[in-house]
């Protein structure tokens, strides 16, 4: 089994729960985030667990499948055998009581949950039934886990049967850029960088990586390649989900990679009508395949929003794959990527960079300098004439800050001009006594200088120390 990477916390807050007598716990998130192998090395110190992977078949069909894969386990007791496998309730009601005996606990995880939730809407009132009935009677550690986002994360809601008997709800997302990086530690810090702006954040994507090769050979093998195991991640994700429509959630995610963000510019692009593209973009939202940003102070609701896909990967593929997927039927990997795509990857990096320091805010990065961070977003102007791709306010501070990728060349020397004019069009905000400026990059930064009106300056020692 491979190392875990940046998943300590997520594994001890488990191992804290299975401390206990009994536990019932969620583990959700989008599909190919770790989940699983999160689980696996929890297994992997447990005496006495069964692991069960659901899947799409009938209710019957998992029934019979869950109790050869008891019996093969040895658990269940003498009685396992002869019982009717008809009955989801009865068949882990045995179980716990064969097994509640036992001096160490029973452990077991029920994955890709969703799929026993569709043939079994009852699933959750047994569920019920049985923590209730056992939680002081035996002990049982019950982990659900599953890729379906809306209806685990509504198990635990008001009105819902495990309404307040969940013990840990633990949404397991894409890695971050830092985490990212430690896939090849070695390579230099841009390219680091770069790791993330092609592959993503996804961990299944991630475990692609060879550290000892370069970018651009790991791209051609496990991406560009047409029998590469990523050559058709986004499309095998879209395949994954029961969307109204794959082809216009393929039309919509291949308008936002080229750079439409508005909603008007999508539906032209997409050539979609404004209550169809509506439905197809909610539907996106709903599987954190894309998100929706409004302005810093506007309303959630606000019509100024824009749109971009969550992780870098699907953008890499949709802008800068999918065009080329003709050509990669006849042409050598490798040339494709140095004619087509090597020459691009700095201008895909741009807007992948503001993601970069924001995420690197968020993670403290100025908090010694300026405080905790309260709010975090980005400000333009209806025109589109002004943009400022960073606004965070650290209580009654408020930072500006300029995002150049500029990787191998120097930041504009105009830069720290043209932030403080966009900034004398931006509404500041009641109640803010200082302004601060930063600029980010890549590249070569400005000398620093002293005074207060110096800018913040952010580099690649920063972002990855």
């Amino acid at each position: 089994m491979g190392a875990l990477i940046d998943r300590e916390k997520e594994r001890e807050a488990l191992r804290a729960r299975l401390a206990q007598d009994s536990s019932l716990c969620l583990v959700y998130g989008p599909r190919r985030t770790g989940k699983t192998f999160l689980l696996q090395h929890l297994l992997a110190s447990q005496k006495r667990a069964i692991y069960f992977l659901a899947d799409e078949t009938t209710s019957a069909a998992q029934l019979r499948r869950f109790h050869a894969q008891v019996a093969a386990s040895g658990l269940g007791g003498r009685a396992w055998g002869a019982l009717k496998q008809d009955d989801w309730g009865s068949l882990l009601d045995v179980l716990i009581q064969a097994e509640a005996d036992a001096t160490r606990p029973l452990l077991l995880v029920l994955d890709e949950v969703q799929y026993l939730l569709a043939q079994e809407p009852s699933l959750p009132s047994i569920l019920q039934r049985i923590v209730d009935a056992h939680r002081k009677k035996a002990r049982l550690h019950l982990i659900l886990c599953g890729s379906a986002l809306g209806t685990l994360a509504a198990l635990g809601d008001a009105g819902q049967p495990l309404h307040g008997r969940l013990d840990l709800r633990l949404k397991i997302g894409p890695f971050a850029y830092a985490q990212a990086a430690r896939f090849a530690p070695r390579w230099p810090l841009a390219e680091r960088l770069r790791l993330y702006g092609v592959f993503g954040g996804v961990a299944r994507h991630l475990a692609e990586i060879r550290a000892g090769e370069d970018l651009a050979a790991n791209a051609c093998r496990a991406i560009l390649a047409p029998l590469g195991p990523l050559h058709e991640a986004p499309l095998d994700m879209l395949r994954a989900e029961r969307l109204s429509s794959r082809a216009e959630a393929e039309a919509v995610l291949s308008s936002i990679a080229l750079g439409e963000n508005r909603f008007n510019a999508i539906a032209a692009r997409a050539n979609l009508p404004s209550s169809r593209l509506d439905y197809v973009l909610k539907e996106l939202q709903a599987l954190e395949i894309i998100e929706r940003e409004v302005r810093l102070g506007d309303r959630p609701g606000a019509r100024t929003a824009r749109y971009r896909c969550r992780d870098p990967f699907v953008t890499f593929w949709f802008r800068l794959l999918l065009p080329n997927r003709s050509a990669l039927q006849g042409t050598a990997p490798e040339i494709i990527w140095k004619e087509r795509i090597a020459g691009r990857i700095d201008g895909h990096m741009g807007p992948v960079f503001e993601r970069i320091a924001a995420q690197a805010l968020r993670d403290g990065l100025l908090q010694e300098k300026l405080g905790p961070l309260d709010e975090l977003g980005s400000w333009w102007s209806r025109d589109g004439k002004t943009q400022i791709d960073l606004v965070a306010r650290y209580g009654d501070r408020l930072l500006l800050a300029e995002c150049k990728w500029r990787a191998g060349s120097a930041m504009p020397a105009e830069a720290l001009g043209q932030l403080k004019d966009h900034a004398s069009r931006y509404p500041i905000p009641k109640g803010i006594r200082e302004v601060c400026f930063a600029l980010a990059s890549a590249g070569r930064l400005p000398r620093p200088r002293k005074g207060a009106d110096a800018p913040i300056l952010i580099g690649l020692k920063d972002l990855l120390p």
